[in-house]
C-alpha cells in the first residue's frame, strides 16, 4: 500500500496533471481540424484515466487513515 507521504505526493502529482491537461484541452478547443479532434479524444481519455487514478489513490489513502485509527487504542 501507499504510505502517507508518498500517497499524498502521488495525489498531488495526479492533481497537477489533471489541471495541466484541462488547461491544454481548453486551449486546443479553439482549433477545428482533424488533428485537433484526434488529440482532443486522447486528452479526454487521459483525463478520464487520471481522474480514475485520483479516485483510487484517494480511496487507498482514506482507507489507510481509517485502518490507522482503528488499530490505535
Amino acid at each position: 500500500m501507499l504510505n502517507k507521504p508518498n500517497g499524498q505526493q502521488e495525489l498531488d502529482r495526479v492533481n497537477m496533471f489533471i489541471r495541466a491537461l484541462t488547461a491544454e484541452m481548453a486551449e486546443t478547443k479553439a482549433q477545428t481540424d482533424n488533428e485537433r479532434n484526434a488529440v482532443a479524444i486522447e486528452m479526454e481519455e487521459a483525463l478520464y484515466e487520471l481522474r480514475l487514478r485520483k479516485l483510487l489513490i484517494s480511496a487507498m489513502f482514506d482507507s489507510d487513515a481509517i485502518n490507522d485509527k482503528a488499530t490505535r487504542h
